[in-house]
């Protein structure tokens, strides 16, 4: 066996977390019901401390003041605050020097990664390992008292390693966080940035302007507020999010947000020219193919899932209904969405499986119960 392989294999025994917050809480509490049989410690304001041992999600903890004794003897550290927050402590950390344990992991969960990496590149010790990461996994609500042991089941984890770290050791983190229900992916930062200022970055903006775009209404803007249902407001439901989380968001990645923002007014200007010239049928019909692609593309995953498609009645128990033969036959659904339901009439519920022997298990047997299921191509 060569060095590589056994590194992968090597588990940790003490997880450090830093910042029980919502995904610090919830990685700690999906940690433990993932059967993880080592020491969790976690590191926050007093009063998360407490929350997190009421729900016995951590075995000791420290004050952030505590960080350098906190982490004395940890395998795995966990940064799980804001981006600016995890940069001081990426700092601390390197202040702490040898205090560090020699071939100890350190991750992060925030959601730009170029500066983080370059900050844990210039302060961490040579000895450690910085393997930068981002759960695509959040919440409305805050906090130790918002964590959740599901928040990452089938939610995409980005892992994206610093240069030179081996590529055992981001399989062995990648392995660890995967027993959360997560479902890691690997990629560089700048990879990562580009593609959070296009699916999420820009959004966000663009959530922010529609919405405002609402006050040129003027006279008529409480009826524009009171009809701004359907498309409109789905389109723009991640406007709410408060400023206080984007701001390091841009600041860390406004470069690339405004390279992306480039080719989209100059998409917008061809939009516009589209109105005159009547040629807008060809992007609509491009777009539709693209977003179709959307649930289905699991590529670049280290496990992609099957779907199944399953008609189902729109009335009370119809879930249960599928749940429960597929349970008896020992086939467990990873991830449910109900992609159309009408009321009072048929709708379609997107089942998914961890592999295909399990989706045509499923779809064998909810046919045989009388369901109309089909595995998805």
């Amino acid at each position: 066996m060569n060095k590589e392989e056994s590194t992968d294999k090597r588990p940790f025994s003490t997880v450090t977390i830093v910042g029980l917050g919502l995904i610090g809480g919830s990685l700690a509490l999906a940690l433990r019901r993932s059967g993880f049989n080592g020491r969790i410690v976690g590191v926050s304001r007093q009063n998360s401390l407490q929350e997190a041992k009421r729900l016995n999600a951590i075995d000791g903890g420290f004050s952030y003041e505590e960080l350098p004794l906190a982490v004395d003897a940890s395998d795995l550290i966990v940064l799980a605050s804001p981006i600016s927050t995890i940069m001081a402590h990426l700092r601390t950390l390197g202040a702490a020097g040898t205090r560090l344990k020699q071939g100890a992991v350190i991750t992060d969960v925030g959601s730009t990664k170029r500066s983080i990496l370059q900050e844990g590149r210039e302060q961490l010790p040579k000895h450690t390992v910085f393997i930068g990461g981002h759960p695509l996994s959040g919440s409305e609500r805050r906090g130790m008292t918002a964590a959740d042991p599901f928040l990452f089941q089938n939610a995409y984890y980005v892992l994206t390693p610093a240069p030179g770290v081996p590529r055992a050791e981001v399989k062995r983190l990648g392995t660890f966080l995967e027993a959360t229900g997560a479902r890691v992916v690997v990629l560089s930062a700048e990879d990562h940035d580009c593609i959070a200022a296009t699916i999420s970055h820009l959004p966000q903006l663009l959530a922010v302007s529609l919405v405002r775009f609402l006050e040129d209404l003027g006279e008529n803007r409480e009826q524009g507020i009171h009809l701004a249902a359907g498309g409109f407001r789905d389109m723009t439901r991640i406007a709410s999010s408060p400023y206080s989380v984007w701001r390091d968001i841009i600041s860390t990645n406004g470069d690339l947000i405004a390279r992306v923002m480039d080719r989209f007014l100059e998409s917008t200007r061809q939009a516009h020219a589209g109105l005159e010239d009547k040629r807008l049928s060809h992007s609509f019909d491009k777009a539709a193919r693209t977003r179709a692609e959307i649930p289905r593309d699991s590529k670049g995953f280290l496990h992609r899932l099957w779907d199944v498609l399953v008609v189902v009645e729109d009335k009370p128990g119809m879930i249960a209904g599928i749940a429960t033969p597929l349970a008896e036959k020992g086939v467990n659904i990873k991830d449910i969405e109900v992609l159309k339901v009408r009321e009072g009439e048929a709708g379609t519920i997107r089942l998914a499986f961890e592999s295909q022997e399990q989706a045509s298990k499923a779809v064998e047997q909810l046919n045989a119960k009388g369901y109309a299921a089909r595995l998805r191509e």
